[in-house]
Parts: C-alpha cells; sequence; structure tokens
C-alpha cells in the first residue's frame, strides 16, 4: 500500500538530535511539519546560556522569520493553560461518566451554533484547542466501549484534508503544553479511528521525537495476531510503517518487537523490505557497489524469513506460517497485502540471478545466495503452505535449480539443495517440459559428480545423496526419502507420497536402475577416517539401505570387502550408522530376506583371518606418541590423525564416481595414499583407527553368534550350514580392556556402547560382573617408588624376586609397587613370569603387605586381559605333583569344562587369605563360563525332528521333551559342579590342630570368612544350591561357623526343606538336620523355627521308640547337645524337651539294667570324667564323689582302671547334665523373647 510521508527523515533526525543547521538547510515544505515544534523552542526561555545556544535559537528565529504561519502558532501558545487544563480534566471526568454515547454533553464546547468545520475555521486559538480535544476525548471514550467491528469515527474535523494541517498543528501544541492529560501512546491509538490518522501520528510524533518508542510499542503490543485481516489493522499497519520510514534506524527495532510478541507479521515484512530499499538507495547515492542483483546486499529478506520460518519457537513459526496460508487467501486482483510484496520481491531476486547464467552456469559468486533462496522456498512450501504460482515462480525456480554450479563447497551445497528441493515441491515438474528438464539435470550430475568431489575437497559429496534417494525409490520406501530431504534441509518436509511419481520415474527409470545403483555402490571406496563430525551423506548411508533392502544378495553383489574396509577406515567419534550397518550385514548373512524364502542368497562372513588381521595390531597404538610422519613399517603401526591432514590428498583424488566408465581406484593405491597416516593391516587395507576397528569387529563377532544361535533351529531346519567362528578366535580378543576403553570414552562410542554391553552380558557374563565395574585400583606408593634397589623389570627379575619373597620381600614389594605405576600396555608382558611364580608367594615368612599389593596388581592385570590371566593363574597354582606329570598346560576350555580345576591348587592356598580370594574370584567366574557354556552349547545343537521320525500322532511332542530332559540335565550338572565346589571349600574350613590358638585360630577364621562370603552369594543366586548342599550333608564341627558366617542361611528356614531332611531315611542325615536346627534356633530365633525346632523335638521322641539298641544309643549320644541348643533358644520348648530327656533317662536305665551291674561309684567316671571334675562339689549327684585331694589326675587313673563301665552308665550322666543345662540356661536365667 501507498504511504506518503509526512516528514522526511533527515528533518526528523536533526529534531531528534537538536541539529539546527541541518534544519537551517532544509526547505520550508520540509521543515512545515514540526513548525510547533520549532515555535515553540524559540518562545520558551532556555536554561543554557551558552554562546552556542544563543546562536541556536537565532537560527531558530531566521528558520520562522519568513514563515506566516508561525503567527498563528504563537497566538495558539499564548492562550491560558492553566485553565484549560481543568476544563479538560473536567471533561474526562465527564466522558468517564458518560462514555462515548452522549456526544451534545461537553465541558470544553458549549453552544456549537455552526457545524464543527466552521466553528474551528472561524474560532480563536482558544476555542480551536477546545473543539479539538473535545473531539479527541469523545473519540478516547468511545474506543473503549467494547466492539466487534473496527471504528471509524466520522469527523468534519478531520476528514477535510485542508484542515489537516491546522488540526496538526494545534494537536502537538495541546500535547506539548497538556503532557499529563494526553499521553502520547492513547491519543495515537484514538487517532487510528479518524481519517488521515497515521499522517497526524507521525506528525505528533515527529514534534515529541522522545514518544517515539512509547508511540510504536503501544501500537504494535494492541495489534493484532495478523494486521492484514481486517481495517483496523491495516490502518495499525500503515500507521506504525509511516514511523518507521520516517525513523529508519527504529524500524528493526520495532520488527524485532513484532517478532517477540508474534502480532503485526504484515508490518514485519513490510519493515524488512523497506529496509533492504533504503540500503539500496544509501549505497547507490554514496558511490558504493550497491545492492547485488541477487538481493545479497539489498537487506536480509532471505535470511529473515528463512529464520522466522525455522525458528527454535514453536510460537513464532505457527504465527509466520498462519500468516503466510491467511495471505494465500487473498486474490491478487484485490488490495495488494505484504505476502504479494514479499513474493514479488522473491521472484526479482530470481530473475537477477537468472540474469548472470550462461549456458545455465551459475557464477561463484552467485552460489550462496541461490542456496539461501531455495532453501526459503523450500521453508515457503513445507512450512507454510505456500502454492507456487505457474507463471511467476515455477519456470524460475526450476531454472534455477536446474543450473551448474561451479565446483566447490558451496556448489555441492546448492546441488544438494536443489535435490531436495524436486522432492519437496514436487509441483516444479509437474509439466512434461520440466520433467525433461530436471531429468537431464539429474544425469549431469551422475556425470560429474566425481569432479565435483575431486575439485571440491569435499568428504560427502551430492553423489551419496543420489545413490541413496535412488536405493529408497527402489524399495519403495519414499517416507524415508522424505525424512532424507528433510534432515539435509534442516526442516520438516511434508509431501504427499503420490506426489512423487514423476520424480521417482526419473530416479528408477532414466538414470538408476535396480542393477546399477547395486553396481555402483560395492565400487564406492570407503569413506577415510569415517567418524561422526563428518557432514551430509556418505557412501555407508547407501551402503547400509542397499543391505537392509537386501539389493546386494539379489543381484548377487559381494559386499564384504566394502564393509571390512569401512570399518577398518572408522575413527572416532563413531559415525551413528557403523552400529547399525554391523547389524543389518549380520543379519544378511544368516537370516533369509523373507519369510519362508529358502532358496535367497546370503553375504559373506567376514574371515577369522582377516579378524586377526586388525587384532594383530597392538590395541594400545593410538597412546603411542608419533615422533615423525615418515611411512610407517610392516611391523608397526602409527596412530591415526585428523581427517583434516589428508584433505590435499582428497581434493587429488575423487570419493567415488557414479558413471558407468569411470574407472576406480584400486585398494593399493588408497592404501599407498594414505600409508602415512594410518596403520597397515598388511600391504594394503589401511586401519584409522584400532580401537575403533576392534570394537566394531567385536560387536560384529557377538552379535553374529547372538543371531546364529537364536536362529540355530531355523537354520536346521532349512538344512542350512553357516559359518561358525572358532573358541580359540575368542580367547585371542582383549574383551575386557576393550569394553572398559568404551565405558571410558562412551562420548565417543555412543551408539556402540549399550550394545555391546548386552551381548557380552548374555555371552560373557564373567566379564561383566559387578564387582569388576565397581573396582578402583588403588594408588601406588609413593614413598616406595624412590627406594632401592633399581630392578630392571623384566620376566627374569620379577621371577627371580618372587622365589626370594620370603627372604628379601622388599625387593619384591618396590618391585611390585612399580608394577602399579606402569601403563597397561607395559605391564602385561610380565604377566606370565607374575602368574608363573605364584607358589612362591606361599612360603612361610612372606609378609602380608606383599601378598596384598601382589593381589592388587593381578587385579590390575584382570582388566586388560582376564581370560587368559585367569588360565595362566590357575596353572600357576596346581600343587607340584601336578606340575610334573606330562600334561599339557590348562587352557581356558579346559577349565571351563571342569571349573573344579580352580579348586586342585595347593593346599597352602587355603590358608592364605589375598591368595584365596583370586581363587574365590576365578571359581566364580568359571562358574559362571561353565554354565554359559552349556547353555551355548544346547543352543548350538538343538533337537531336530527329522520327516521320517514323524510316523506316529505323538511323536510332535518328542523333541519338547527331549528338549526338556536336555535342560533338567544340563541344570544338574550345573548344581553338581557348584555343590562340589562348596563342598570342597568347606572341607578346606576344617580346623587343623595347630589352629586352636594363637595365629593359626586368626588366620582360620579369615579363611573361614572369605568362604562364607562367597557361599553366601552362592546361595543368594541359587537357593536350591543350599538345599543340595545340605542333603549332601558336610561334617558337624563346621555347622556353627558356616550359619553364623552365612546370612543367606535363613532361607532353610524360609523355604521349610529341613522337614524334608528329617523325613529321609539315612540316620545320620536327621540327626544333621536336627543339628543344623539347633544352630539355626540360635541364630535366627523366629516363629518358623520354633515350629521346625518342635518338629525335631518330635522326631528324635519317634525314632527313640522305632529303633535298636545301638541306633538309639547313638542318637542319644548325638542330639543332647542340639537339644541344649534348641533349649537356649526357645524357653517355651522346656517342656517338651524335658519330657524327651526323661524318655532319654527311662531307655538308658532300662538298657543298664539289662547290663551287667558295675561299681556305683565308678558310674559316668570314665567317659564323663573330664565334665565331673568342672562342676562343683555342690552339684553333685548322691552317687557321685569328689576326687580326694592329692589323688592321681583324671588321664593317668584312666589308664591304671582296667574294667570298662558300661556306656548306658555314662550317658545317663550326660542325659543328667544337658537336662542341668537346660534348666540353667532357659528357665534360670533372663531370656528377652
Amino acid at each position: 500500500m501507498p504511504v506518503t510521508t509526512p516528514v522526511s527523515p533527515r528533518v526528523f533526525k536533526a529534531i531528534e538530535k537538536s541539529d539546527i543547521h541541518t534544519l537551517a538547510c532544509c526547505r520550508e515544505e520540509e521543515i512545515r511539519p514540526i513548525l510547533p515544534c520549532l515555535v515553540r523552542m524559540s518562545l520558551i526561555a532556555p536554561l543554557d546560556h551558552s554562546e552556542e545556544c544563543i546562536a541556536g535559537r537565532k537560527v531558530i528565529l531566521r528558520i520562522l522569520s519568513g514563515i506566516e504561519v508561525v503567527n498563528s502558532l504563537v497566538a495558539l501558545l499564548s492562550i491560558d493553560f492553566p485553565a484549560l487544563e481543568v476544563d479538560v480534566k473536567k471533561e474526562q471526568q465527564l466522558r468517564q461518566k458518560l462514555g462515548g454515547g452522549n456526544q451534545s454533553e461537553s465541558v470544553l464546547v458549549q453552544n456549537l451554533a455552526n457545524g464543527l468545520a466552521l466553528e474551528f475555521e472561524c474560532s480563536d486559538p482558544t476555542r480551536r484547542l477546545r473543539l479539538l480535544l473535545s473531539e479527541i476525548l469523545l473519540v478516547m471514550a468511545q474506543i473503549r466501549e467494547p466492539r466487534q467491528d473496527f471504528y471509524h469515527k466520522t469527523s468534519e474535523l478531520f476528514d477535510n484534508p485542508c484542515y489537516l494541517e491546522e488540526v496538526s498543528d494545534v494537536l502537538c501544541i495541546a500535547l506539548a503544553e497538556l503532557p499529563a492529560l494526553l499521553p502520547p501512546a492513547e491519543v495515537a491509538e484514538a487517532l487510528l479511528h479518524v481519517t488521515n490518522g497515521p499522517i497526524l501520528i507521525a506528525r505528533m510524533v515527529a514534534n515529541q521525537p522522545d514518544c517515539f518508542r512509547e508511540v510504536v510499542t503501544g501500537l504494535v503490543m494492541t495489534g493484532d495476531k495478523q494486521d492484514e485481516d481486517s481495517q483496523g489493522g491495516l490502518l495499525r499497519l500503515q500507521a506504525v510503517r509511516t514511523l518507521c520510514q520516517m525513523n529508519p534506524n527504529q524500524a528493526l527495532n520495532v520488527r524485532a518487537l513484532c517478532v517477540e510478541q508474534c502480532r503485526m507479521p504484515g508490518l514485519a515484512v513490510y519493515l524488512t523490505l523497506d529496509a533492504g530499499k533504503t540500503g539500496f538507495s544509501i549505497a547507490s547515492s554514496s558511490g558504493g557497489v550497491g545492492s547485488s542483483v541477487c538481493g545479497g546486499e539489498g537487506g536480509d529478506v532471505v535470511s529473515y524469513v528463512t529464520g522466522l520460518l525455522l525458528s527454535h519457537n514453536h510460537q513464532q513459526r505457527t504465527w509466520f506460517a498462519q500468516f503466510v496460508k491467511s495471505g494465500q487467501r487473498r486474490k491478487y486482483e484485490q488490495q495488494a497485502s505484504a505476502l504479494v510484496a514479499l513474493r514479488t520481491d522473491l521472484s526479482e531476486r530470481l530473475r537477477n540471478l537468472l540474469l548472470f547464467n550462461s549456458n545455465d552456469t551459475l557464477p561463484d559468486s552467485q552460489v550462496i545466495h541461490a542456496t539461501a533462496l531455495l532453501r526459503l522456498y523450500c521453508a515457503l512450501k513445507s512450512l507454510a503452505n505456500l502454492k507456487f504460482s505457474e507463471d511467476k515462480e515455477i519456470g524460475l525456480l526450476l531454472q534455477l535449480v536446474t543450473c551448474h554450479p561451479p565446483p566447490s563447497a558451496a556448489g555441492v551445497r546448492f546441488v544438494s539443495t536443489g535435490l531436495c528441493m524436486l522432492i519437496a515441491c514436487p509441483s516444479l515438474i509437474s509439466s512434461q517440459e520440466n520433467e525433461r528438464r530436471a531429468s537431464e539435470w539429474i544425469k549431469w550430475l551422475v556425470k560429474e559428480e566425481a569432479y565435483f568431489a575431486g575439485a571440491s575437497g569435499v568428504s560427502s559429496s551430492f553423489g551419496a545423496m543420489l545413490l541413496l534417494m535412488a536405493i529408497h525409490f527402489h524399495v519403495q520406501q519414499l517416507s524415508a526419502i522424505i525424512e532424507l530431504v528433510s534432515a539435509a534441509l534442516g526442516m520438516k518436509v511434508i509431501t504427499r507420497a503420490n506426489n512423487l511419481s514423476r520424480i521417482k520415474y526419473i530416479f528408477t527409470h532414466d538414470v538408476f536402475t535396480e542393477q546399477v545403483v547395486t553396481a555402483h555402490a560395492v565400487k564406492v571406496p570407503v569413506t577415510s577416517g569415517l567418524n561422526a563430525n563428518i557432514p551430509g551423506f556418505l557412501p555407508v548411508h547407501c551402503v547400509y539401505h542397499q543391505l537392509k533392502s537386501r539389493m546386494f544378495t539379489k543381484h548377487k553383489v559381494p559386499i564384504k570387502d566394502w564393509i571390512y574396509n569401512q570399518i577398518c577406515a572408522s575413527s572416532t567419534p563413531l559415525h551413528p550408522v557403523m552400529p547399525q550397518l554391523t547389524e543389518v550385514y549380520v543379519n544378511s548373512i544368516i537370516l533369509p530376506g523373507s519369510k519362508g524364502a529358502h532358496t535367497d542368497t546370503f553375504n559373506e562372513p567376514i574371515s577369522e583371518e582377516e579378524i586377526m588381521a586388525v587384532f594383530s595390531q597392538s590395541i594400545f597404538t593410538e597412546k603411542a606418541p608419533v615422533q615423525d610422519p615418515k611411512p610407517v613399517p610392516k611391523t608397526s603401526a602409527a596412530p591415526f590423525r585428523s581427517l583434516c591432514t589428508k584433505r590435499s590428498m582428497l581434493r587429488e583424488r575423487p570419493l567415488f564416481s557414479l558413471s558407468s566408465g569411470q574407472i576406480m581406484p584400486s585398494p593399493s593405491s588408497v592404501s599407498a595414499q594414505l600409508a602415512p597416516h594410518t596403520s597397515m593391516i598388511g600391504n594394503s587395507v589401511p586401519v584409522a583407527s584400532v580401537m575403533t576397528s576392534q570394537l566394531l569387529l567385536l560387536y560384529y563377532l557377538l552379535l553374529y553368534e547372538d543371531v546364529r544361535l537364536n536362529n540355530t533351529h531355523q537354520l536346521l531346519a532349512n538344512s542350512r550350514r553357516v559359518h561358525s567362528y572358532s573358541p580359540h578366535l575368542f580367547a585371542q580378543l582383549p574383551i575386557r580392556y576393550l569394553l572398559s576403553h568404551a565405558q571410558k570414552e562412551q562420548r565417543l562410542y555412543a551408539g556402540l556402547f549399550s550394545p555391546l554391553v548386552k551381548l557380552l552380558v548374555s555371552h560373557y557374563p564373567q566379564l561383566c560382573l559387578v564387582e569388576d565395574w565397581l573396582y578402583q585400583s588403588p594408588s601406588a606408593n609413593s614413598s616406595l617408588g624412590i627406594l632401592p634397589p633399581r630392578v630392571p623389570l623384566d620376566p627374569q627379575s620379577v621371577s627371580r624376586a618372587m622365589e626370594d619373597a620370603a627372604d628379601k620381600p622388599g625387593r619384591l614389594l618396590v618391585l611390585l609397587d612399580r608394577l602399579m605405576r606402569m601403563p597397561p600396555h607395559q605391564l602385561w608382558p610380565l604377566a606370565a613370569p607374575i602368574t608363573a611364580s605364584i607358589k612362591c608367594l606361599l612360603q612361610p615368612g612372606v609378609p602380608r603387605k606383599v601378598l596384598d599389593t601382589y593381589r592388587q596388581v593381578w587385579m590390575r592385570l584382570n582388566s586388560l586381559f582376564p581370560r587368559r590371566l585367569w588360565a595362566m593363574t590357575v596353572e600357576g597354582l596346581l600343587p607340584e605333583e601336578t606340575q610334573g606329570r606330562s600334561r599339557k598346560m590348562l587352557t581356558e576350555d579346559d577349565i571351563i569344562l571342569d571349573p573344579l580345576y580352580v579348586l586342585r591348587c595347593a593346599d597352602k592356598v587355603y590358608r592364605c587369605a589375598p591368595l584365596l580370594q583370586l581363587v574365590m574370584y576365578m571359581l566364580q567366574v568359571y562358574l559362571l563360563s561353565s554354565r554359559t557354556f552349556l547353555s551355548q552349547q544346547m543352543q548350538n545343537t538343538p533337537v531336530v525332528s527329522s520327516p521320517h521320525s514323524l510316523v506316529g500322532g505323538n511323536n510332535n511332542n518328542a523333541p519338547q521333551a527331549l528338549e526338556e530332559e536336555r535342560e533338567k540335565l544340563r541344570g544338574a550338572l550345573v548344581l553338581t559342579q557348584e555343590s562340589s565346589a562348596v563342598q570342597i571349600l568347606l572341607e578346606a574350613c576344617l580346623m587343623k590342630d595347630y589352629e586352636k590358638d594363637g595365629a593359626g585360630a586368626l588366620a582360620l577364621q579369615e579363611i573361614r570368612s572369605i568362604v562364607c562370603s562367597y557361599i553366601h552369594q552362592a546361595f543368594l543366586k541359587d537357593t536350591t544350591l543350599a538345599k543340595l548342599v545340605h542333603f549332601q550333608g558336610y561334617p558337624g564341627e563346621l555347622l556353627g561357623p558356616v550359619v553364623r558366617g552365612v546370612p543367606s542361611m535363613h532361607i532353610a528356614i524360609g523355604l521349610n526343606w529341613i522337614p524334608e531332611l528329617l523325613q529321609l531315611p539315612d540316620l545320620d542325615k536327621q540327626l544333621f538336620a536336627v543339628e543344623l536346627t539347633s544352630h539355626l534356633a540360635l541364630q535366627n530365633a523366629m516363629p518358623s523355627t520354633l515350629s521346625i525346632s518342635r518338629l525335631g523335638i518330635n522326631t528324635m521322641a519317634t525314632l527313640l521308640s522305632v529303633l535298636g539298641e545301638e541306633e538309639r544309643i547313638m542318637i542319644m549320644e548325638a542330639s543332647l547337645p542340639s537339644l541344649v541348643g534348641i533349649g537356649r533358644a526357645f524357653p517355651a520348648l522346656t517342656d517338651d524337651l524335658v519330657h524327651l530327656l526323661v524318655m532319654y533317662g527311662r531307655v538308658s536305665t532300662a538298657q543298664s539294667a539289662l547290663s551287667a551291674a558295675p561299681a556305683p561309684k565308678s558310674i559316668a567316671f570314665l567317659d564323663t570324667l573330664d565334665e565331673e571334675t568342672k562342676d562343683s562339689a555342690e552339684h553333685k549327684m548322691d552317687y557321685e564323689e569328689t576326687l580326694p585331694p592329692g589323688s592321681l589326675s583324671p588321664q593317668t587313673l584312666r589308664k591304671h582302671l582296667v574294667r570298662k563301665v558300661p556306656r548306658e552308665d555314662s550317658l545317663y550322666a550326660r542325659i543328667i547334665a544337658a537336662f542341668r543345662k537346660i534348666v540353667a540356661e532357659s528357665s534360670m536365667t533372663h531370656n528377652l523373647y
């Protein structure tokens, strides 16, 4: 909409900065709008009396001297404003009371005989002020009333253009003299509702420049979300735009306010266009170059609108998109809108860009501007649903898209944007002529892609995008193409699938057939130094999607070598596509492409030789310092350098070619070029990052085995044999070290660490123990590092130091401390002598500090190659007689088959706590390994029903029954191994003669603590193991230590399997159950334990009545200590215990009556003599007597007595002693229950 600027920017800038000399140079027409301000400045007494101020006032008087209107302005300024202010306040109060409906009553204007316009023309200055103020206050009151439509005030005073100058003068003087009663923002809002309101607002602000921001902010804040949908919005847009044209320096600030408040989008567009035009005129007038033909320097229209549509603020995006959509609903024949002006400006920019095209070639200076313009049109189409006009935009856009850019990085970006635009805006090729032009352009891209890639030096060219689009079109993955275009453009593209039929035909029939796509993909050289920092679409994307759609196997194109080379060329941070590529590659090797397909072609797996070629290199190569950039010998490896160091090399050779006649570079030439920057495998394959390649190959191996084992049934049913990697290969992989490295550098292996841990937990749970994740190696002793002697750290020195550990422990301690300081890659070569000489630490006299430090070194080695370390340690702990035999050294596979090899160590290990902890750790991991190995063996050899066996009707269930039987046998074997280990450890806890007191007792206590801790964890892991161990039984003297040291023994009560143990027909097992119940009662006095204890008492009473003579005597002798313990734990069972003891006494008395009568004084003398001598005299029975003083000792007396006393009499005395203890420890003491 055309707007006449009432005040020129030059005059406004001068009055705003009080530049009197600039005003003096202006014409009278230019300064006419600001005369009220100048007259007021000349009449008001100045506060500044400097010569400069006085000179400025003289200039103002000189300016005003020749203007006739000044006299009327002086008269306006000479009225009585205090009296007028009183009346204005009364008028405001009246309007607040009456509202805007009653227009006849007024304080300011009374007795209005003629019309308002005639009265204004004929009145004096005071009445003019009153008339104008009355009209303005009336409008301000009327607009406060709620209305649905925009209110326009019809007034003779404002409608007639001849009064515009005088009304403007009166209004400016009234605002200047009555600032408290007439806020500029409210007056401006009222002026919008009268004719010529925008011009009056501009003149009002010109005479008060300091209120510009206040007025503009008020107008914008009260504006509509869409300013062109109503008459009021258009007037408001015109007013603010007029103000910004008057003060262009604040135009961009006003535009920012519109965006911030999401109001008046049309104003924001007009201000952007005006700013571009203003910049062009200024540049041209100053003699500069001026605006570029593409509009690059002519404002920021393209970047501004693109920023709005792609803003991170959802509210702003929706606001501007709605502006575009609502603007399209207006026809071009209607009044011009901001959207039409924007489209006209963009179309003009398109034409200016195409003016420079010679032979459809785009100049290098215009490529970036053209790319930005295409991206803007894509955003308008996708996000704002802009419909391109057939005659004004579609032809120009397609002509620009199909230009030939120069071979540069910007040119590659332009081509990629053009390809995406053909997908995002399918209407560009709606006609046959446009479709032909687009097809020819894509063919040109295919032909020139190799030249672009080599000349531009960009790692990711548009060739990969072309290939990827062709792949998606062939496999009907149109949604994937839209996602691809969205990712390339950085916006969400919305395109219907049926609108892509023309571009799909171009790709699949004119340019790329399916066989051509597959053949090209396998010839594409791998991306050197592939990492997540390389942007764009790469060959790995193409291969991934072709693998996923099984196009390689469909056309029998081998892809194994390409994938292997790409794995070797990968670097950190890991590209997110590499784990996905590995997954689809593994699936293409093992799984058929579709269900029920038995004749599919499958890809070839990576050979073990190729895998070992990567793992044969040092895993610590990346940490080795680089001395010089000379080519690396074949026997060594150098760390991979940054991709930027190979930019010059990439400029000399193309990444890949899509033309059918292009000769591809051979792998040897690629390797020769990359040799200074990579590690080499053999003579051809470069390894960019050894650690990354090893992690990817480890993930490949684990995933391959996982998929193979999970689909073994299907493979056997289809009579397919797939390659299985040997256990020897897995035994040579440093899995733990690779896993720990990936854990520490998760930011570099973001997409690989989680699936890798998942596979390891399934296949190698022994490498994922919780204690290993939580273990932190302690720091070395700083004071030992400087102590002499400086022993050389070689295998011979380590072996000699360990052999002399008992005589020279300080030497070994210093050496071990130095080992703690060494980096891991230097520590591992010493693992063999460290484990081979481990039995030297079992010599007497080796300090505990040495043993503890050795354990820390061993745990540090355990973080590198644990499986090999375990096997070497088990071999080193074997007894001498075992090592002396002619046999092969133990391997990891041998120990997994028989985990009890770990416990066949030297006997001294079971009295050396630090080494026993290592043995317990290895036992745990090998039992876990054996369990996993057996499960994998069952998966590897499943039971498959053959067609010849399905004769009867019930044979269908035979494989399932056999599988269940195999599972039961596997579980029994696992339980047997674990229970045997527990039994061996319990046997090792038996006390020897020299361990009853002193240091031996302390050592035994520590050993028992270690064993009980292991048993506790084993019982918690499998409660069936606890039941099996106790049903097997173990020495009764260990019941007390086991119950006290194994907290999980309470499961014997909770699972309630002690009653089952009591029901066994074996008398020893029943006595074992009673003794176990006694210890559990003392340790866990619970109601369930009380019930089991009562059951044990009843069982003893029942056995007493059904057993023979010898068995009765045996159970009475064996159960007495247990009954005492039960009585101590549960005083409530005293009655039952006394009743049982009375039965014991009666049986014992009856047995004594049937035997030969002994001397009364010798009863219970021989067998219980030691106990009787401990009792005081007052506790003796009537037939007992104390030995007289000076008599023989009990031992001497035992030897001199020849006649034996019957055992029944001794048992009788023990029953009495047991009764005494029960009474004393339960009823006679204070127990808290």
